[in-house]
């Protein structure tokens, strides 16, 4: 079967990551064919929050890989930075690591920019941070399509700004969060409500419900919603134990990959394929839907 899906947040897969030191041209190659194998036709390599020696190398190398290889050309379509400009606070910020966490900063971007050769498509940034609608204009201006996400409290009255400014999504809503939120004026109230962005979320069973994925499907209009794996590179790898953004990870037989000491998920591992799958049989979508969902609103998101 020809893969099919585009996924915009893809940390690494198969035993590769794209966030950690020793990626090569060779690796990238080697996550592409992958992921095509399992049905991912176009994807965003995504670096997180972490040193920015590390993360200009680790992009300027996939930068040579679209450069280098036409198979990469044609299924990478860009980079996803998720990080670091996001909360620092715990619940928020995740597994990413806290020491790295900035605020807005266009230099930072400038240089992750340049080292991508302009193809940096989507950013992640947190609402609540002081001078993010100011920055999230300047990346908007840019081209740069914006995603709000890990935030500890981002208020209605912090979103809208960063929303008129240009942001133009949520990511993977219903993570990234605290486990306690307030019950009216939450994000994922506030995002579902927001008519001018779409929502990004993870259907793998693990990261949100059954009866949340049904609430999304009904809340949000079917062109807002986009499906993401959120993949971190033990996905195909078996059981055990790893290191995920310096942190250990306990990857389970189900699939579940969480951090014990935090008591967090670090990322999924099943792919696009699966999780369309998984829409289809427990919430009922149609095949229209599922393209939409996993390969048109990705696209446009993006302007690629």
């Amino acid at each position: 079967m020809e893969p099919v899906w585009v996924d915009l947040q893809v940390n690494g897969y198969g035993g590769i990551d794209f966030n950690s030191p020793g990626l090569t041209v060779e690796k990238v190659r080697a996550v592409t064919k992958r992921l095509a194998v399992d049905g991912t036709a176009h994807y965003l390599p995504t670096f997180v929050t972490g040193d920015p020696e590390v993360v200009l190398a680790n992009i300027r190398i996939v930068a040579a890989a679209r450069r280098a290889d036409s198979e990469c050309r044609e299924r990478i379509l860009g980079v996803h930075l998720e990080g670091p400009f996001i909360s620092p606070e715990p619940g928020a910020v995740g597994t990413h690591p806290v020491e790295w966490v900035r605020r807005p900063d266009s230099a930072l971007f400038n240089r992750y920019d340049e080292a991508a050769e302009g193809a940096v498509r989507l950013v992640t940034v947190a609402a609540e941070i002081e001078g993010m609608p100011a920055f999230v204009r300047t990346l908007t201006e840019r081209g740069v399509a914006v995603s709000l996400g890990h935030q500890l409290a981002a208020t209605p009255a912090q979103i809208a700004p960063c929303i008129e400014a240009g942001a133009k999504a949520f990511t993977h809503l219903g993570n990234g969060i605290p486990n306690l939120i307030p019950r009216h004026d939450n994000i994922i109230m506030t995002a579902l409500a927001e008519d001018r962005a779409s929502v990004m979320f993870i259907p793998d069973g693990h990261h949100l419900p059954d009866t949340m994925l049904k609430v999304y499907c009904r809340a949000v209009p079917i062109e807002r919603l986009i499906a993401v794996s959120d993949a971190q590179y033990p996905a195909g790898m078996p059981p055990g134990e790893y290191e995920v953004c310096g942190a250990h990870a306990r990857l389970e037989p189900d699939g579940l990959l969480w951090n014990p000491s935090r008591n967090c998920l670090v990322g999924a591992t099943a792919p696009m394929s699966k999780m369309m799958t998984l829409l289809q049989r427990r919430i009922g979508l149609s095949e229209r839907e599922l393209r939409l969902i996993g390969i048109e609103n990705p696209i446009r998101l993006i302007g690629a």
